[in-house]
């Protein structure tokens, strides 16, 4: 039973070459015109996001790539200043 099903299933040709070639071409135009719309709603919505970064006045970043850390940020400090620093400090 499994045996003819499989061989049922190989025999059949899709659903796309069993239509008529008007219909297929009608289905075939729609689904590009979907890729097409999809693409555009894309671009347009980057192009959106852009104008919008430029109206709200945040300016792009450059292409470069530089750190936005700055070096004093890796370099151990004390949380507690010395005590010596303190008291020579408040002596004077």
């Amino acid at each position: 039973m499994i045996h003819a099903a499989w061989l049922f299933a190989q025999q059949t040709e899709p659903l796309i070459r069993r239509l008529d070639p008007q219909t297929r071409a009608k289905v075939l135009a729609a689904l590009a015109g979907l890729i097409i719309l999809g693409m555009a709603m894309i671009a347009l919505t980057w192009l959106g996001g852009r104008a919008t970064k430029r109206y709200m006045g945040i300016s792009p970043k450059s292409r470069r790539r530089e750190s936005d850390l700055d070096p004093d940020d890796w370099a151990q400090k004390p949380l507690v200043p010395p005590l010596d620093d303190a008291t020579h400090s408040e002596s004077e």
